[in-house]
């Protein structure tokens, strides 16, 4: 159930004012529907909001660009199949309605990934600077990025992402599928008011990508992903709650303030795995699968902070409570010294992991802090059991932390269950297995 403002989305769309993009020449067929879908969404936004229908049936698209007050309703059987030609995602370059600006100077020279305008940033769905939009799907219903694949994109072959969203506020995203997402399913950034409740994301990259966001609520979806599930970081306010975490990379790969992530589960191997290590071939010919590529969850959690962002508020107050993580080579990972390039921004403050499960874990808590922000870490009824062959390995590897609080923590299979403590910090056993604490 989508809850709070998110269940009054009659209330900035109009649903008696309706548009079929049938009615604008929209049809099944190879040749692109960009342009008729558009009209579409454009009388729309023109006659002030309302619903734009996408009735049952396949349709070839470049970039659509979202606009505010806008639900974009894909009806039972409705596919968005994205073209396999990058150029396509585009057009919104030469749009004369509500266009995006170009980069301002200042930005000029940051990352491709800060810059709305760039390449990099292209997606079959755009929205930039909308308010009050939604993407409805109705079971059976796709958006399918077809791995188009990009020679200019990210690692030579990353193409748009499914949707990408800037500087929006007050979005509901509910009930599709997307498969085979060229780059992220989702990648939303400087937006707030998020609710995504009841997606599918199959293949691809990422599943949902969030980076200085606030207030997002993401329930009751599955993420089957060749690369992280859920990822951002600079985010304030965010629950993640109910949904499936199957990823090739990390489950989460986030950093935020007040973020609530429970009831969740992933399992390893990945049904999907990372398509790096395609052959440039098979990256033309968008395979999705191959012999040689991994299928590991490398993290349950890792903390992510790079420089693309000034992060507004102290990270920490994160939570993670009654999830389930099966063959994770890591539950935690936090590796801050300031250089590594996705952990180089600030530090994680706080986290806790509550009445969980992680089972078949190869090296479970790796926690080098940041010797001006330590860590604390507190895991309270958690089960972790190894990974044949890593009965022996540390279940905690720590520097640069303030505390360790384990209560009634059990450690499943372990011959020797050991905490090696690198640098001054509190550790304190309450309950459940006892851990043997190595100072080095």
């Amino acid at each position: 159930m989508v809850l709070g403002w998110a269940a009054s989305l009659a209330g900035w769309a109009d649903e008696t004012k309706s548009w079929n993009v049938a009615d604008f020449g929209a049809r099944e067929s190879d040749l692109l529907q960009t342009a008729a879908i558009q009209q579409a969404i454009d009388a729309c936004y023109m006659a002030g909001g309302g619903e734009v229908v996408v009735p049952e049936g396949r349709y070839r698209t470049g970039c659509l660009r979202l606009r505010s007050r806008v639900t974009l309703h894909l009806m039972s059987g409705a596919i968005l199949q994205g073209s396999h030609n990058p150029d396509d995602y585009e057009g919104w370059r030469n749009a004369t309605l509500d266009p995006i600006p170009p980069t301002p100077e200042s930005m000029r020279g940051l990352a491709r990934s800060c810059v709305p305008q760039s390449r990099w940033c292209n997606g079959l769905i755009r929205a930039y600077g909308a308010q009050d939009v939604a993407i409805i799907g109705e079971p059976f219903s796709e958006i399918d990025g077809q791995n188009c694949f990009d020679p200019e994109g990210e690692e030579k072959y990353r193409g748009p992402h499914a949707i990408s969203m800037w500087y929006c506020t007050n979005v509901v995203l509910r009930g599709y599928t997307i498969r085979d997402s060229a780059n992220w399913a989702h990648a939303i950034f400087n937006s707030s008011n998020i609710v995504a409740h009841a997606l599918k994301v199959y293949g691809g990259h990422d599943g949902f990508d969030v980076r200085t966001c606030d207030d997002v609520r993401v329930e009751g979806c599955v993420f089957r992903t060749g690369d992280d599930g859920i990822a951002g970081f600079d985010n304030i306010g965010v629950t993640i709650r109910d949904c499936v975490l199957d990823s090739a990379c990390s489950a989460l790969r986030f950093g935020g303030t007040d973020v609530l992530i429970e009831n969740c589960r992933g399992t390893a191997p990945a049904p999907y795995g990372h398509r790096y290590a395609l052959t440039p071939e098979q990256r033309k010919l968008a395979v999705n699968d191959g012999a040689n590529i991994r299928h590991n969850m490398h993290n349950a959690f890792l903390y992510y902070c790079d420089n693309r962002a000034v992060i507004r508020r102290p990270p920490g107050n994160i939570v993670l409570r009654n999830c389930t993580f099966k063959n994770p080579d890591h539950i935690l990972s936090l590796n801050f010294d300031g250089k590594h390039k996705w952990c180089c921004n600030r530090s994680l403050n706080d986290i806790t992991f509550e009445n969980c499960v992680f089972e078949g874990v190869c090296y479970p808590l790796y926690v080098y802090g940041d010797v001006k922000e330590p860590l604390s870490l507190t895991m309270r009824n958690c089960l972790t059991s190894p990974r044949p062959g890593a009965e022996d390995v540390a279940v905690i590897d720590a520097r640069n932390f303030k505390s360790i609080m384990l209560s009634s923590t059990e450690w499943k299979g372990f011959s020797r269950p050991r905490a090696i403590l690198r640098t001054d910090g509190k550790m304190v056993v309450q309950g459940g297995v006892p851990v043997e604490q190595a100072r080095e």
